[in-house]
């Protein structure tokens, strides 16, 4: 798309051209998406989807793909966003608004109280995960490369390095004990353990700017599924959960995710390892969080460090919240336990 006032003027002419309604205001509203204000007070969100025209006649479409995800979920009653058209040639897709502040501005912002958003963001996450279940024979083949169950394996076997060596030096920068090889060992074991779990269909672009909440309510829905993959449930909501604030003046980490809310997680999924598995993959996000901006303050001038502190705001802060997450228990898993043991006295 061009620029914003060309953006504007092109969608006030296509809008009633797809939809027939009348455009009252038009407004940027993120970095590629627009607020558009139609007649009658309704509000829509036209998103330009930048990589779409890279995976034209693909079968991993992002236009495609992401209207015919959002129709299974729309049509299992899942919390997102109706699909109202798409602009194949302007690569725009067009939503109905389901609310204004992502979940991470929402938190930043101290709306409200989060517990029951909590809740929500669970529940949503099982009816997606349960929807696309019963459609893994038509949208499989349709994962975007990168995503595949091959690829998960390879990446998760990254993950656990990033943490071994996380572990280590997030000890060493708080002048925390050394990990002993009982800690790295409970550690290897809670990798081994979610590495055999069988991982869901669903979005590869999970974070709480993915989770947007309305004003009324409030509630929460979930956007972006021009990109499916094979990941972890426990996986995407530890993300989807965790507030990192980047780029926020003055913001730090806020996660949202506690042992009540493991216990909820297992109730709804009626999963018997589910508190296990989300406790898991809360160590390593964090585990690996720390370990990325353990690497950026070592190695300042790379361009990756510049970027990650520049979005990381107070870094010996956000390193002391590394350390306190992992203080709390999410399950009474042991090894989990002995891992967190060892992050106590923060």
């Amino acid at each position: 798309m061009g620029s914003g006032g060309e953006t504007a003027a092109y969608l006030r002419r296509r809008i009633p051209e797809l939809l027939g309604l009348s455009v009252e205001v038009v407004s940027a509203l993120a970095a590629g998406v627009w607020r558009v204000q139609v007649a009658g007070g309704r509000e829509l969100v036209a998103k330009y989807q930048i990589f779409a025209p890279l995976t034209r006649g693909k079968a991993y479409d992002l236009l495609e793909v992401e209207r015919d995800v959002l129709m299974v979920l729309s049509q299992a009653h899942c919390p997102v966003p109706r699909l109202l058209a798409i602009d194949a040639e302007a690569f725009l897709v067009i939503f109905e608004s389901v609310g204004s502040a992502t979940l991470d501005d929402w938190v930043h912002e101290q709306r409200g109280d989060t517990e029951a958003l909590v809740e929500q963001i669970i529940r949503g996450q099982c009816a997606i995960d349960a929807a696309l279940a019963q459609r893994t024979d038509s949208l499989a083949s349709r994962v975007v490369p990168g995503a595949d169950g091959a690829a998960l394996v390879e990446a998760w076997d990254a993950v656990g390095q990033r943490a071994q060596w996380g572990l280590e030096v997030l000890c060493c920068r708080l002048d925390l004990a050394p990990p002993t090889r009982e800690v790295q060992s409970a550690l290897g074991a809670v990798h081994a353990h979610l590495a055999q779990r069988q991982p869901a269909l669903g979005s590869s672009d999970y974070n709480a700017r993915n989770i947007v909440v309305s004003t009324t309510g409030p509630t929460a829905s979930f956007i972006e599924f021009a990109k499916l993959g094979w990941d972890w449930t426990e996986r995407r909501l530890v993300q989807y959960t965790t507030c990192m604030g980047s780029g926020r003046p003055g913001a730090v980490m806020r996660p949202l995710l506690d042992a009540r809310a493991a216990r909820r997680y297992a109730e709804i999924s009626l999963r018997s390892d589910a508190a296990r598995a989300l406790d898991g993959h809360h160590i390593f996000f964090m585990l690996n969080g720390a370990a990325a901006l353990c690497r950026a303050l070592e190695q300042p001038k790379m361009e990756h460090s510049k970027a990650l502190l520049g979005a990381w705001d107070k870094p010996a802060e956000r390193l002391r919240q590394f350390a306190q997450a992992l203080a709390q228990p999410l399950s009474d898993d042991v090894d989990a336990a002995r891992l967190r043991a060892a992050f106590r006295d923060t």
